[in-house]
């Protein structure tokens, strides 16, 4: 029973989501999405960046770590 609760938590919200943008697309075609596209960009991506760090229980040594590789990445694959 227990998967099924985890998966009731998982799939729910998306199938919700997708129900109100069905509804909301057949109510109105001509909706317009840059609100939407910016409330998810300006706040969906980051939470969404914070809960995988947060949940994945990295530790902030291991966060470091990776941040100066990824730094020495990014510089390394720059054009200037």
């Amino acid at each position: 029973m227990d998967i099924y609760l985890k998966l009731f938590e998982v799939l729910f919200p998306v199938f919700f989501i997708v129900g109100i943008g069905y509804f909301l697309g057949k109510k109105n075609p001509n909706f317009d999405t840059s609100f939407i596209t910016t409330y998810a960009g300006n706040f969906g991506t980051p939470a969404l960046v914070i809960f995988a760090l947060t949940a994945g229980g990295v530790t902030f040594e291991v966060f470091k770590e990776f941040f100066f590789y990824a730094l020495i990445l990014l510089s390394a694959l720059t054009e200037v």
